[in-house]
């Protein structure tokens, strides 16, 4: 399993998984599948190549920097662009928002010394203006070895959160899934250097309880499956094999 292949998905998180009941049920299998299928999503987040030159160049839409009204775990500089949200046919808008953006170094500011230097951190935030809707991703390379990255989504006192640091030289990562407390769900997956995972370091949970574990294999078995996952319900007696869906080249 490539490094490209170990970071949850965006859209697949928000509908991950659900309950741990007594017995097995076609929700808690397809919950399972979602997880396991988000894996294989935003592989570009951990390309270092796109990192490598800031060949960035600013749309003339965006303004800034400056220091705007966002919220208050995020930073308060960034270049902003203005966008409305169309929700029907007709065009109707429901909200104004903005995208925020900064790079690190700041690659964009006029008088940059950094215009041809290295980007080593993004970060990118999605904000309305009428409601408590936001999404935010920070995204870095601390070193040569590592791609590490934070993503939230907030919908009131609703949110979805996962961290992950991702090798670049192995297979080697570990992510962690947070949610807040009206969903209570977490999930914890560590990836050893060969890609492989166990069922030990690899679960997720419903409050306080494990109710599925993962097993990640180093290569496809014979079967073409690259790991299976048991349930709490099931007694952790039934192996479910999955195969991870291939990002598109």
């Amino acid at each position: 399993m490539k490094p490209k292949l170990v970071i949850a998905g965006l859209l697949l998180l928000v509908i991950m998984f659900v309950g741990c009941g007594k017995k097995t049920d076609e929700n808690e299998l397809y919950q399972a599948e979602n997880l396991v299928q988000g894996l294989a999503m935003l592989g570009m987040m951990t390309d270092v190549d796109a990192y490598s030159n800031s060949s960035l160049c600013a749309p003339p839409l965006w303004e800034g920097p400056d220091s705007f009204d966002v919220p208050d775990e995020w930073a308060d500089l960034y270049y902003r662009w203005t966008i409305k949200f169309p929700v029907d046919s007709q065009g109707v808008t429901i909200d104004t928002g903005h995208i925020y953006l900064m790079f690190t170094p700041d690659i964009w500011r006029d008088d940059s010394a950094y215009v041809d230097s290295t980007i080593t951190q993004m970060d990118i935030g999605l904000l309305a203006d009428n409601r408590d809707i936001w999404f935010r991703a920070v995204v870095g390379i601390p070193d040569t070895t590592h791609v590490t990255g934070n993503f939230k989504w907030n919908w009131n006192t609703t949110w979805y959160q996962y961290a992950f640091d991702n090798s670049t030289i192995d297979e080697a990562a570990s992510i962690d899934i947070t949610t807040s407390s009206d969903i209570r769900l977490s999930a914890q997956f560590r990836f050893a250097a060969d890609g492989s995972g166990t069922t030990e370091e690899n679960w997720g949970k419903f409050d306080q309880t494990i109710f599925v574990k993962f097993e990640f294999f180093a290569e496809p078995d014979p079967q073409g499956y690259d790991g299976y996952y048991i349930l709490l319900s099931e007694g952790w007696k039934v192996k479910h094999y999955f195969k991870l869906a291939k990002p598109a080249a």
